[in-house]
């Protein structure tokens, strides 16, 4: 009899604590949604050549021929990072450039030498939003934003038949710019970065140019590098400062991403 009335407990038990097991089981497990955005931070490298014509202040424009491979040797000193966010269909886009240089160049018609030294800073910003196109493991987006530069420049004029004269002035301005920005992975490892824009349209610059291109290569999920070629082009002009440059050069990156 203690028997039976130890099953008839382990019974009512058993289907005692069965709503409660089934009721655990039917319990929504937490989920942990992902944002869907994915970001990066970037170290660049640019050895950036610099050729075209600068003027100070009411001196003859400037000569500047500095090679890409030159550059080394008159670079005084350089910074530049990026940031980037891709998420959503958009892509928001920063980076920075500090760089100094000096170097020697040739001064108006009657001959001379000019003693060129720049302090630059180039700073753009931009939002993105994805064009549909048929092609797998591509994106393409459309790019707006602002690009900023500052540019001090110092020049000491050693004329032929008159004293030397020294000039410096510092101007800084913000054009509008459009663009496109593509990335493509050729395999899970190798991939391919273009990025391109025009703006200024007169509102600062006259006109301003950039473009990248690098082949990258993922070496983890979060770490990968790049190596290409960039260049900037900028026509300026405000009062005696005239800036009508191209700056361009090999140009490496590191980017961890998360």
């Amino acid at each position: 009899m203690i028997k039976m009335k130890s099953a008839y407990c382990g019974l009512a038990l058993a289907f005692a604590s069965a709503p409660a097991a089934a009721a655990d089981m039917t319990q929504p497990r937490p989920v942990v949604v992902e944002s869907g955005w994915n970001y990066q931070v970037t170290l660049d490298g640019w050895l950036a050549g610099l050729n075209g014509d600068v003027a100070v202040r009411g001196l003859p424009a400037a000569a500047v021929d500095v090679s890409p491979l030159e550059v080394l040797e008159d670079l005084d000193g350089v910074f530049a990072a990026s940031f980037q966010a891709v998420g959503d269909s958009w892509l928001l886009y920063t980076d920075f450039m500090w760089a100094k240089i000096s170097t020697d160049a040739d001064v108006g018609p009657f001959g001379g030498t000019a003693d060129f030294e720049q302090t630059q800073i180039v700073a753009t910003a931009l939002v993105g939003y994805e064009i549909p196109i048929n092609v797998e493991n591509m994106q393409l987006y459309a790019t707006g934003g602002l690009r900023y530069q500052h540019n001090r420049v110092q020049v000491d004029f050693d004329p032929v038949f008159f004293p030397a004269v020294s000039r410096s002035s510092s101007q800084s301005w913000v054009d509008p710019i459009v663009g496109l920005t593509m990335h493509y992975d050729i395999t899970d490892k190798w991939f391919v970065d273009v990025m391109g824009d025009v703006g200024g349209f007169g509102v600062a610059s006259d006109i301003t140019l950039q473009g990248t291109a690098v082949v990258g290569y993922n070496w983890t999920d979060t770490i990968a590098t790049s190596f290409g070629y960039k260049a900037l082009y900028t026509d300026f002009q405000d009062g005696g400062f005239r800036y009508d440059a191209t700056q361009h050069g090999i140009f490496t990156r590191l980017a961890v991403k998360f």
